[in-house]
């Protein structure tokens, strides 16, 4: 017999990798069961619907990524040693759960009225904070991004999508290596202390 917590956890996963390839909305609840190998009244009990299913991912998914998010940023005043660490958050994630980066990563170029942007909405808001706040601390101390720290935060976590997401493209180990980081934290850097 097959444990209640197995079945939960592969409609999750199942669920997570099919809306990291085709989204939300085309994923259907069909599409999901036949991935976990339940029926629909098996995932139904669990989450009530799509949507319920889709709040448990994104809670349990970015609690851990906004957590991690959150302890990296707790160095603001050290703006290197911060930026690494942030950037290196991103970088974990990625490696150790692709489909959530995938799923996350369009989740934050949507807007609008679609059902997973509004589920979503409160945790992109999150993390836009934690590295908003981040460049607000570092604005204390470099006078000439003073004003600039929501333009920082996008370009931030722009570069570290677009770094992430070609990786992911070629499979080239070194664009997610920590040298990777380094170089790109001293461009980054180059870019604010000038």
């Amino acid at each position: 017999m097959t444990d209640s917590r197995d079945n939960k956890q592969a409609i999750i996963s199942g669920a997570l990798e099919l809306f990291s390839k085709k989204g939300f909305d085309g994923t259907s609840t069909a599409e999901i069961c036949e991935r976990a190998g339940v029926t629909k009244p098996t995932m139904y009990h669990y989450f009530g619907s799509k949507e319920g299913l889709l709040d448990d991912i994104l809670l349990i998914h970015y609690k851990s990524f906004l957590d991690n998010l959150s302890m990296a940023a707790t160095l603001p005043e050290d703006i290197p040693l911060t930026f690494f660490r942030l950037a290196k958050v991103y970088f974990d994630n990625a490696l150790r759960d692709e489909p959530f980066f995938r799923f996350r990563a369009g989740l934050t170029l949507r807007n609008g009225e679609d059902t997973a942007y509004i589920s979503s909405k409160k945790y992109i808001e999150q993390e836009g904070k934690i590295i908003t706040d981040f460049f607000y601390t570092a604005s204390q101390h470099i006078g000439n991004i003073r004003g600039k720290e929501t333009l920082c935060t996008i370009s931030f976590i722009g570069t570290i999508n677009a770094t992430i997401s070609a990786y992911l493209q070629t499979g080239d180990e070194a664009l997610v290596s920590d040298d990777t980081i380094y170089r790109l934290r001293q461009q980054f850097l180059y870019g604010i202390y000038s």
